[in-house]
């Protein structure tokens, strides 16, 4: 008996561990998705203003190749990076909490 629900709790336990997994990839799937459209806007603008990437890493302070990284969009970025690349663009950062209706 006591087996049987030691079995139990740890098949559950696992099924929960998979479910948060899951979630965690899906929220941070969405952030990144996010993340991506505002990098994108903000490298547009900074061909618009025909700024290099060498430019970008000395108005804001960062180096060249986190120009590049942050650019790519493979990662989120902080929101401190999204402020800096966005002010040395004479941009700003706009946040805003709303309700969950996806």
């Amino acid at each position: 008996m006591i087996e049987n629900n030691r079995s139990d709790y740890e098949k559950e336990k696992e099924a929960r561990e998979r479910r948060l997994r899951a979630y965690a990839e899906e929220v941070q799937k969405q952030i990144l998705d996010s993340s991506s459209e505002i990098v994108h806007q903000l490298v547009e603008e900074r061909h618009n203003q025909g700024l290099t990437q060498s430019d970008m890493a000395e108005l804001t302070g960062m180096m060249a190749s986190n120009i590049a990284r942050f650019e790519s969009g493979g990662r989120v970025p902080t929101l401190l990076v999204l402020q800096k690349y966005a002010g040395a663009l004479g941009k700003h950062i706009e946040l805003k909490v709303c309700d969950n209706m996806e």
